[in-house]
């Protein structure tokens, strides 16, 4: 009886044994499953998130080119009258918080319509674009240039110690937009009138002093253009 007992004993165990490895295998083997299903998923989401990260910048593309459109001028590059009636008001306040003059200088272009009519478009954007460069180069750091539309531009100058340099600013816009503008080796010959108001002088809120200028502005016209006035 003992020596059947040890074998029916040694049965059992070899079963238990093997039951044991059947187990582990699928352990196993599921762990396996595990493994590559838990990698599978994380290639899902990497893909997943790199294709929400290029929507996110798409997004914010999106969003910097329709700041640009709505606060830019296409063509010149420049802050168009949205952006610049903002700038406008926020120059003001600070004006008048710190007790200092500014000036607004309304420029039109006096021969503007012959280079469109005779040359066509594509000279008058390069005169436009070329006029914004130029209108650039001649004021200071803290100014800013803005068109306004068709061949109508407003100079701000900020912070001034005098009107004196409002006239020297002026007079060196107006000795560049004499030069000659150059499109595909023709020459045109453009000049401008420019009209000139000061705060606090001549107004203390944007539409009267921007009224002002282009009043100014037209005033010049009447006297024979390629000139700059006050109020």
């Amino acid at each position: 009886m003992a020596g059947s007992d040890l074998e029916a004993r040694l049965t059992a165990l070899e079963k238990e044994n093997r039951i044991l490895e059947k187990r582990l295998a699928r352990s196993e083997e599921n762990r396996v499953l595990l493994e590559e299903s838990l990698s599978s998923h994380l290639s899902v989401l990497k893909i997943r998130n790199a294709e929400l990260l290029e929507y996110q910048e798409k997004i914010r593309r999106s969003e910097a080119r329709y700041r640009e459109l709505a606060h830019y001028d296409s063509l010149t590059g420049l802050p168009n009258r949205v952006l610049f009636r903002d700038q406008l008001t926020r120059a003001i306040f600070r004006a008048k918080r710190e007790e200092c003059s500014m000036a607004l200088l309304f420029i039109d272009l006096d021969r503007f319509k012959a280079v469109n009519d005779d040359a066509g478009h594509d000279a008058g954007d390069s005169v436009l674009r070329d006029t914004a460069k130029r209108l650039l180069a001649c004021i200071r750091g803290g100014d800013i240039a803005c068109r306004i539309g068709g061949d109508e531009f407003i100079v701000l100058l900020d912070c001034l110690p005098d009107r004196q340099v409002a006239i020297n600013i002026a007079e060196r816009i107006l000795t560049e937009l004499d030069k000659p503008f150059v499109f595909e080796a023709v020459e045109f010959v453009i000049g401008a009138s420019i009209g000139i108001s000061l705060f606090p002088f001549d107004g203390e809120d944007m539409e009267t002093l921007m009224k002002k200028a282009d009043r100014a502005m037209y005033g010049v016209k009447q006297n024979g253009c390629n000139g700059w006035r006050f109020f």
